[in-house]
C-alpha cells in the first residue's frame, strides 16, 4: 500500500483545488519558505484524523480553512482527499483504492468519508491501523517531531510505538470496549439509584393492588350471593305461583 495521490481545496493556502501524484518510490517536494510545503504535511495529518489545533499550527479547528488574500476571499469549507492504492490488499477492503475524506465548514462540523460513503473517525482510524498508517504515526513525520517524541512522555511515546508496531488497532478496539463497558456501568448504577428512589412507591402500589384485587374477589363474591339469594326468590315465586294457579283452576272447576 502507498500514496497514490492528494487532493486539497480550501485547506490552508490552498485556495483553489491542487492535486498532488506521488511516486511510489519517493517523491520530494521543494520550494521557498511559505510556499506551503509544510501545509501538504498538515493535510495528510488532518484527513488521517489529527484534531489536535496546535498539531496543525492553528489555535481552532477550522483556521485549517483558507482565511483569504489579496486576490481571494476566504472561503467557508476545506477538504482533503487522500487515494491509496491497496492492490496488496493490506486494507481489509475489497477496493484496489481507496479514498479517505474529510470536510470541514465554518461551523466547525466535520465528516469523514471512505470511498465517498460517511464514516465515523473511529472507522477510519481502524481501518488505517491495519496498515500501521494513522495521523500520529512514524509516516507522517512533521517539524519539531523528532525533537518532540525525544521530550516526550512516557505515555506519549507508548502510543507512538503502537501505532509503529501494529497493535494500535487493537488498543483502539480495548478502549472502545471499555468506553462501553464504563457506559454499561453508568446506566446500571442510574438504573440501581431509580429502582432505590421506586421501591418505597412500589410497596405503596403494592398495597393498593392487594386492596384492588381483595375489592374484586368481595365484589364477585357479592354478585355471586345476590344471583343465589335472588334465584331462591324467582323460585319461591314460581312454586307460589303454581299453588295459586290450582286453586284457580279447582276454584273455576268446581263451579261449573
Amino acid at each position: 500500500m502507498y500514496l497514490e495521490k492528494l487532493e486539497i481545496q480550501g485547506f490552508k493556502s490552498f485556495a483553489k483545488n491542487t492535486t498532488l501524484v506521488f511516486n511510489r518510490e519517493l517523491t520530494t517536494i521543494v520550494g521557498p519558505n511559505g510556499s506551503g510545503k509544510s501545509n501538504i504535511a498538515d493535510a495528510v495529518r488532518w484527513v488521517l484524523g489529527e484534531q489536535s489545533a496546535k498539531t496543525l499550527r492553528g489555535k481552532k479547528s477550522d483556521d485549517v480553512i483558507f482565511a483569504g488574500s489579496d486576490k481571494k476571499g476566504r472561503l467557508g469549507f476545506a477538504q482533503v482527499d487522500l487515494y491509496l492504492n491497496n492492490q496488496d490488499n493490506l486494507l481489509n477492503l475489497d477496493y484496489d483504492q481507496i479514498i479517505v475524506s474529510r470536510k470541514i465548514d465554518r461551523n466547525g462540523e466535520s465528516e469523514y468519508l471512505l470511498n465517498g460513503s460517511k464514516v465515523r473517525l473511529l472507522d477510519v482510524q481502524l481501518l488505517l491501523a491495519q496498515a500501521n498508517f494513522g495521523q500520529k504515526t512514524y509516516s507522517v513525520i512533521g517539524q519539531g517531531m523528532i525533537d518532540s517524541i525525544l521530550t516526550s512522555s512516557a505515555a506519549e511515546r507508548k502510543e507512538f510505538f503502537d501505532e509503529a508496531t501494529g497493535v494500535k488497532q487493537f488498543q483502539i478496539k480495548k478502549d472502545q470496549a471499555i468506553s462501553k463497558l464504563d457506559h454499561a456501568k453508568e446506566n446500571l448504577a442510574q438504573s440501581e439509584q431509580i429502582l432505590a428512589e421506586l421501591e418505597p412507591r412500589l410497596k405503596s402500589l403494592q398495597r393498593q393492588v392487594n386492596k384492588l384485587e381483595r375489592r374484586e374477589s368481595l365484589e364477585q363474591e357479592l354478585k355471586n350471593l345476590q344471583n343465589d339469594y335472588y334465584s331462591f326468590l324467582l323460585s319461591n315465586l314460581n312454586l307460589d305461583l303454581n299453588k295459586k294457579n290450582i286453586a284457580f283452576e279447582a276454584a273455576k272447576n268446581k263451579e261449573i
